[in-house]
């Protein structure tokens, strides 16, 4: 089957069983506390130095960085008017934590494509795997071209 691209995809182009770009991405105990650090309170940057205090590791990514991830990978599938859209959605199950030195690879594929009233619907499932082929979070996602 073809490998999506945003630059090219359409609701006529794509098919089911289609691959999403791979997305990998490694953890380190600066990178989890960082993002912890930006979703726990709104005045955004860490100070200098304050993303590695408290970092231990014990520490994971939680959901939302993980899903931060989902659709930095549904970017690089399809364009992001689509993703943003009226209809499109993402819904992430975390199964194992991921810890600081883990690399993450993530994965997807079209299972459905479908007409909902005006919406031209492309649902995906995407896996996040770690760097020993366990499966640390499953998604679905719809988007809406």
């Amino acid at each position: 089957m073809a490998r999506l691209w945003a630059k090219t995809v359409t609701f006529e182009s794509v098919a089911v069983g289609d691959q999403l770009p791979i997305l990998a991405k490694w953890e380190t105990e600066e990178t989890i506390a960082r993002f912890n650090a930006l979703i726990s309170r709104e005045d955004a940057e860490p100070e200098d130095g304050e993303a590695s205090q408290g970092a231990s590791s014990g520490q994971a990514a939680g959901a939302p960085a993980l899903a931060a991830y989902v659709l930095e990978l549904l970017e690089k599938a399809f364009p992001i008017p689509g993703i943003l859209a009226m209809g499109s959605k993402l819904d992430i199950q975390t199964l194992q934590p991921v810890r600081p030195d883990d690399t993450i690879t993530l994965t997807g594929e079209v299972v459905d494509k479908r007409l909902e009233e005006d919406r031209r619907l492309v649902e995906c499932v995407v896996l996040i795997e770690n760097q020993h082929g366990q499966t640390v979070a499953r998604a679905v996602t719809v988007v809406c071209l």
